[in-house]
Parts: structure tokens; sequence; C-alpha cells
């Protein structure tokens, strides 16, 4: 009797004293988006781990399905369903799928970084507890960020400090403002929640800055970029980056020559035909010389999921709030 009490209490002390992981302490919430027949867009959320389970609910039976969650070294391995067809019939069909994670604290904020072994889309998912701690893992993320103009994305700005700002919305349904520093219009930022800095744009780049800003580039991401050869229509060229979702473009436009050949294509003789000829050409000489200067667009697409999905949704005004 006194040996079983000792083995149930020996069991009931590993049981209890097995350490429990951020999986099984938290409810992960994915963000995602639906479109209706007239392709409106919708925010969405749903919980799709909780107590070392993927969780589903299936909109054919109504049902919710746990499957047990697997974790073997950086990677989840889970069963999960998605709706397919066969026939005339919707059905739910079970799959096997296979993804890399990362526990980080960014932004101030726990989340749940996902990423497939074979393509470089992120998912980014919060958890229902806003002041979880979290045990941050190191299985896979490299998080590059660059310095423009004295800016990078994410950072916290006051909206005070900034001038010509205006209401910008995306085709994705984000709803930023975009606007220069106070002083300096050749910095132009995207901001979302009228506090971080979400994109950032240089203009009037000198051509004998090019070569430090390329080094700069090559040497943070290690990749050598595309080259942008001068073509038809938008006579744009220079160069393009795209590593692990971050995307920079150094450009400089011919918008002298664009307006132009916009020009010389109408050639009809009606009042309304020459005054928009007139316009292309006056539109064309406020550009005359334009062209030697670059552009330097830098976007991260990881940094700006995580301020989507971790911001307040509400629509933003430059006019009103």
């Amino acid at each position: 009797m006194k040996k079983s009490l000792l083995i149930l209490s020996l069991f009931a002390f590993f049981s209890c004293s097995e350490k429990q992981d951020n999986f099984s302490k938290y409810e992960w919430i994915q963000h995602y988006v639906e479109y209706d027949e007239e392709f409106n867009r919708t925010d969405k959320q749903r919980l799709l781990f909780k107590n070392d389970s993927v969780v589903h609910f299936s909109e054919l039976t109504k049902k919710t399905t746990r499957f047990p969650l697997i974790k073997k070294d950086s990677l989840i391995i889970f069963k999960k369903k998605f709706q397919s067809r066969k026939g005339l019939k919707n059905r739910d069909t079970l799959i096997n799928d296979t993804l890399l994670y990362d526990f980080r604290y960014l932004f101030n904020k726990p989340l749940l970084i996902l990423k497939s072994p074979k393509y470089g889309n992120y998912d980014v998912l919060t958890t229902s507890k806003n002041n979880a701690e979290i045990e941050e893992s190191n299985n896979f993320l490299s998080i590059i960020n660059f310095k423009i103009g004295g800016f990078q994305i994410g950072d916290s700005i006051s909206i005070q400090n900034f001038e010509n700002i205006e209401s910008y919305k995306t085709y994705e349904n984000t709803n930023l403002l975009v606007g220069n520093p106070k002083g300096n219009e050749n910095i132009e930022v995207e901001i979302i929640d009228k506090k971080y800095i979400y994109k950032i744009t240089q203009k009037n780049i000198v051509r004998n800055e090019i070569e430090n800003i390329i080094k700069v580039i090559n040497d943070k991401i290690k990749i050598e970029p595309d080259t942008i050869k001068k073509s038809k229509p938008r006579y744009r060229e220079g160069f393009r980056w795209e590593s692990n979702g971050i995307i920079i473009r150094l450009l400089k436009r011919d918008m002298y020559q664009y307006y132009t050949d916009r020009a010389e294509k109408i050639t009809k003789s009606d009042f309304r035909s020459q005054i928009l000829k007139s316009t292309m050409f006056n539109l064309a000489t406020k550009q005359l010389g334009n062209d030697k200067y670059y552009e330097l667009e830098y976007e991260n697409e990881l940094l700006e999921t995580i301020l989507k999905n971790t911001g307040n949704k509400t629509i933003q005004s430059s006019i009103i709030e």
C-alpha cells in the first residue's frame, strides 16, 4: 500500500513540475482576411493554438475540432482542415502542416511568428493575454531593420512633429497617414495608428551618394541587387533588393519623357484632346531635370505585418478623430 502511494506521489510530482511552454500556457490568435462575392475585404481573427492543440472550426459542420501539436526543435507539426470541393459538394479535407516558429517580444508585445520552411511569407499571431510573459526563442527569425533619415520601421513618433499629413488607404485596407518630418520634405513616411512608422521613402538623392547606399544595403542583406534598366512606359532605372520580407528600391524616373510620350500619343484635334495634350506637356516641363535624382523606398513585410496585427484597426483621418 505504501509503495503504491509512493508511486502515485512521484507521478503527481513529476506531472505538476513538468514545465509549461508558450504553446501550453497561452492561447494564440491568427489574423486573416475574407472577401465576399463583391471582393469586399473583412479583417478577422480566430483562435489557432490552445493547450498544445491546433483548433479548427468547420464552416460546414459548425463544429470545433482539436488536433495535437507536435513540437520538434524549431518546427511545429500538426493536422489541419481546409475546405475543398468534390464534385458539387464542399467538404473538409485533412492535411498535415509543418511550420517554423519563433516566440518574440516585438514592439513590447508577445508574438508567435510562423513561417513555412519552403516559402517566404510570415504569419504573426498575438496572444489573447497582452501581458503574457513568454520565453523568447531563437529558432529562425533574423530581424534586419534599416534607418533612413533618422527613422526606422516601428519607431514610435509624435504626430505633432510631422507636416503635410494626408490620409492614405492601401489596397490591403490598412488605414495610414502619410507626411514629412517638419522641415524635411525629402523624407516621406507612412504612419500607422498615428504613432508608428510603417514605411519610409527618401527623395532627391544625388548620384554621388548611390555607391555608399548600395554598399550599406548589400552588407546588411548579404545579396546583390537586381538591376532595373530604363524602359518604356515608366522610364525607371536603378536597383531592387528583396530578401526575407525586406523590399528596397533605389530608383530614378524620367517623368519628363513619360509625360512627353503621353502627350505625343494624343492625335485627335478636338478641344478636349488638345487641352489634355497641353496639360501633359506642362507636366513634362515641370519634371525637366528631375531625372537625375534617386528615391530610396524601404518596406519590411514582417514588421509591417506585426504593426497591422497589433494595431487598433480604427480608421484614421488627417482631418478629424
